[in-house]
């Protein structure tokens, strides 16, 4: 029967402690890069990629504690790179991407998300 469900419902605590533990093994293996913030002037692809090139970020995920219109606008049309708020983060996308780019106010955030 293919339309079997495997699925498995976690709770929230286990939640949290696998995502923390992820984030751990994220800095451990040297994958977690924390920034002061990640602003963009304007929504201007080329803008954004530029300053992803010059940190030597390729395939990314950015964990900003505010997306704004400017940064959303200049990252959805960059393959590779996904910038998400914290509360959006999912295991999944933090372990496809080979490198997470956090701001530091968001990291505040997934302290007391995951504390």
């Amino acid at each position: 029967m293919p339309d079997e469900n495997f699925t498995q419902k976690i709770n929230k605590k286990m939640y949290r402690a696998g995502m923390a533990s992820i984030y751990s093994q994220l800095a451990r293996e040297g994958r977690l890069m924390v920034v002061d913030s990640i602003k963009v002037d304007s929504p201007k692809t080329k803008l954004f990629a530029a300053k992803l090139k010059s940190m030597n970020l390729s395939n990314v995920l950015v964990i900003a504690d505010e997306v704004d219109d400017n940064l959303y606008l200049a990252s959805r049309n960059l393959p590779g790179v996904l910038v998400l708020e914290p509360r959006y983060a999912d295991p999944l996308s933090l372990v496809h991407y080979s490198k997470v780019l956090v701001t530091k106010a968001a990291v505040e955030q997934l302290k007391e998300m995951f504390a």
